[in-house]
């Protein structure tokens, strides 16, 4: 399944150490269906992390189509990442560029470069890393495969039942 990520722009006010409050604006990636799912899914996950009131001042579809996860704990920041997949127009012979955008987990952009590459390692077609920024993504909420142990609301129907309907799954 392709993930659809978005953007959700997020506004609160914390509490300092020194007792002032002050006014935070943040940036989360998450993975969901579309807009109103992904407004569902970051209230519920934000609603653990911060406490008091907090605004979605924006909330966009985002052109990030993989993500470069990290099991290092010192990987806190993302990085965005502009790849390239080469490819030759069979009829002309031209060489044609077109461009895959990463996330990636990492310490730093040393760090960043080598986890994405490493990731890169197993394709077969030429590519090229255009461009590696830092972002100012707080948090990414990916879909898990545990997330498939959900009750399916009753108002869904699990696509295996269509096919086995429609005798397609023979």
């Amino acid at each position: 399944m392709i993930a659809n990520w978005f953007e959700a722009k997020v506004k609160y006010v914390k509490m300092g150490e020194d007792g002032k409050e002050k006014k935070m604006s943040e940036l989360y990636l998450l993975d969901a269906m579309s807009y109103t799912e992904a407004e569902s899914r970051i209230t519920e996950n934000l609603r653990e992390m911060i406490q008091g009131d907090f605004y979605i001042v924006g909330l966009k579809k985002s052109n990030i189509t993989e993500l470069v996860e990290s099991n290092d704990g010192n990987d806190d920041k993302w990085f965005k990442a502009k790849v390239a997949i080469i490819d030759a127009d069979q009829i002309s012979g031209k060489e044609k560029k077109s461009h895959q955008y990463y996330l990636v987990a990492a310490a730093d952009i040393e760090k960043a470069l080598a986890n994405l590459q490493k990731s890169l390692s197993t394709y077969v077609v030429p590519f090229e890393i255009s461009s590696l920024t830092d972002t100012n993504i707080m948090d990414v909420f990916p879909y898990f495969s545990d997330d498939a142990d959900q009750e399916i609301p009753s108002n869904l129907k699990p696509l295996g039942d269509f096919e086995h309907e429609a005798g397609l799954d023979a």
